[in-house]
């Protein structure tokens, strides 16, 4: 069975360095994007089901705290990882997130390369047992060059 994949961003650049970047990771993978946080709470109580869901805190309708807060509410979504993927890195935003029940805060790379190691990093702590991803001292992923967790 295919991961899949929800993107939260209303970027198609980054969407597209995203895409390619996924696509050197994984083999086979389902994508659904959507473009604003409108959208992104709509579409994931009524139709999608995502393993993984990937929020931008910028988006226009809804900013992406509000959208982590309604996600967090839904019984069905409470289990799936949720990482947030802005270009923000505020201790502020970095702080509501982890307290509305974020699962990661990426900073969102410069380079693909960064965002190709990022996104591997993330998928081996998600497999990892979960001792090794709770507490906020693993929350947030900015060092994606040496691949280094810190708070």
């Amino acid at each position: 069975m295919n991961p899949m994949i929800f993107l939260a961003e209303d970027d198609d650049e980054v969407c597209m360095l995203f895409t390619e970047a996924l696509s050197q990771i994984l083999t086979s993978y389902e994508m659904h994007r959507v473009k604003d946080g409108l959208e992104c709470v709509y579409t994931l109580k009524h139709f999608s089901e995502p393993n993984y869901i990937f929020l931008d805190l910028e988006m226009p309708l809804k900013d992406g705290i509000d959208c982590l807060k309604a996600i967090r509410l839904n019984p069905d979504l409470s289990e799936v990882p949720i990482i947030i993927f802005s270009s923000t890195h505020h201790i502020k935003d970095i702080d509501l997130a982890y307290k509305f029940g974020a699962t990661f805060f990426l900073v969102k790379p410069h380079t693909i390369e960064d965002l190709v190691n990022a996104l591997k990093r993330i998928f081996l702590l998600l497999i990892a047992p979960s001792s090794n991803i709770t507490g906020k001292s693993n929350f947030v992923l900015r060092n994606t060059h040496k691949e280094h967790l810190s708070e």
